[in-house]
């Protein structure tokens, strides 16, 4: 099997080109995890305000950076011409269909059909690495493709802005028809129109002016950067995201949003259940195995003792995974406890005593997650083992 594309890349915060078909001309590098890349985030370099990095998550690991009116052409350039009569084109259909765009800006236009559907030399960013991280886990893989990782494209705000012609193809609305923008802490880079795409335009301005060396993929990441993650745990990704208030109903505060709110939350619900219910046959058919097994045997009238009972529960629990030695170990303590509160004291020689006893003990194990059989049958060992136990101690 090939190795996937990512984890022949160094980790973060070191860089390499990868294959052009994959990563383009930008430097990237890898994390071995969502929370990692959530960590990375909180390095020096993206937190200083000097130096203020945007973010764009994408779902594919190979998608290049490419605007959605770039995509339609060979190499990621946008024919003027073409771009100039869209752009009137849109303007025409606008008329009498809500918002007035006849006296803005034309990147206000644009920004705002960007927003509702129309392709665009714009691509979107985010002033936040998480709610990139989001867009980049946000969607299911498409069926029958294979993606062993996402994407988070990294842009030196304000080291692009600092240069004069650069600055240019960053483009921040100011209209107040974007709440999906403010939401998102969102901008814009615009794809230059004509010779260039946005890749090429930043990294020929760059090298133009002496700023890097384009064959060193460690300064070029100063300016822009590709982060590969595992496409592993996206729903735990986006339950931790939302905790953030980062998820559909918050970064689309519109209907649209609303819906896709509701449908996350029921696509999630229905695969709690389904995992629930799974969970819950897996139990209940240990809980059946452990009944069919004879007893484990006990040592008659073995004193009673944390060490005792706690390998008691082991025997009868038989899962060291879920139920390791320490955690045995306070049980085994407290259920002592339960014992010395509860038992009279001739309690194994009246039925209703010992009934109650084996009740108290099963409650214990239930209240701590044990299914009721396998509580079932803990509480009948217990009560055997301190019979056993009564019994030797008062052996005549």
């Amino acid at each position: 099997m090939t190795k996937p594309h990512y984890l022949l890349l160094p980790l973060f915060p070191e860089y390499a080109f990868g294959p052009e078909d994959i990563d383009g001309l930008v430097p990237a590098c890898r994390v071995e995890s969502w929370r990692h890349f959530i960590e990375a985030m909180q390095v020096p370099d993206h937190n200083k305000a000097s130096g203020e990095f945007v973010y764009r998550g994408q779902r594919g690991f190979d998608w290049h950076l490419s605007s959605t009116l770039a995509r339609l052409f060979d190499g990621g350039s946008v024919p003027g011409d073409k771009e100039s009569k869209l752009l009137h084109e849109f303007r025409l259909a606008m008329r009498g269909r809500g918002l007035d765009i006849s006296n803005l800006a034309e990147q206000e236009i644009w920004a705002f059909g960007q927003h509702n559907g129309l392709r665009t030399p714009l691509i979107d960013w985010t002033k936040s690495p998480h709610v990139a991280l989001f867009f980049a886990f946000n969607e299911p893989d498409q069926e029958g493709k294979e993606n062993a990782s996402r994407a988070v494209f990294c842009l030196n705000m304000a080291a692009i802005r600092a240069d004069d012609t650069l600055a240019e193809i960053i483009f921040e609305p100011t209209h107040h028809e974007n709440a999906r923008l403010v939401n998102q802490a969102g901008l814009f880079t615009v794809t230059p129109s004509g010779r260039d795409n946005l890749v090429t335009a930043i990294l020929n301005e760059l090298t133009d002016n002496g700023l890097i060396d384009p064959n060193n993929p460690n300064e070029v990441a100063r300016f822009i950067s590709k982060i590969h993650i595992p496409n592993e745990h996206r729903v735990e990704c986006l339950n931790t995201l939302r905790k953030m208030n980062i998820h559909h109903a918050n970064l689309f505060p519109d209907a649209g949003g609303a819906s896709k709110y509701c449908n996350d939350w029921l696509s999630r619900l229905i695969e709690e259940e389904r995992r629930d219910a799974a969970e819950a046959r897996e139990i209940e058919e240990a809980a059946d195995r452990a009944l069919a097994e004879a007893d484990p045997p006990l040592i008659s009238g073995e004193a009673i003792s944390a060490e005792a009972i706690a390998n008691l529960l082991r025997n009868t629990l038989r899962n060291d995974s879920e139920y390791p030695p320490e955690l045995l170990d306070g049980w085994a303590s407290k259920i002592i406890s339960l014992y010395e509160r509860t038992a009279e004291t001739d309690w194994p020689e009246r039925a209703a005593s010992e009934l109650r006893l084996k009740l108290e003990f099963r409650k214990f194990l239930m209240s701590n997650s044990i299914n009721r059989a396998v509580a079932e049958t803990g509480a009948r060992h217990l009560v055997d083992f301190f019979k056993a136990n009564w019994r030797a101690a008062n052996a005549t």
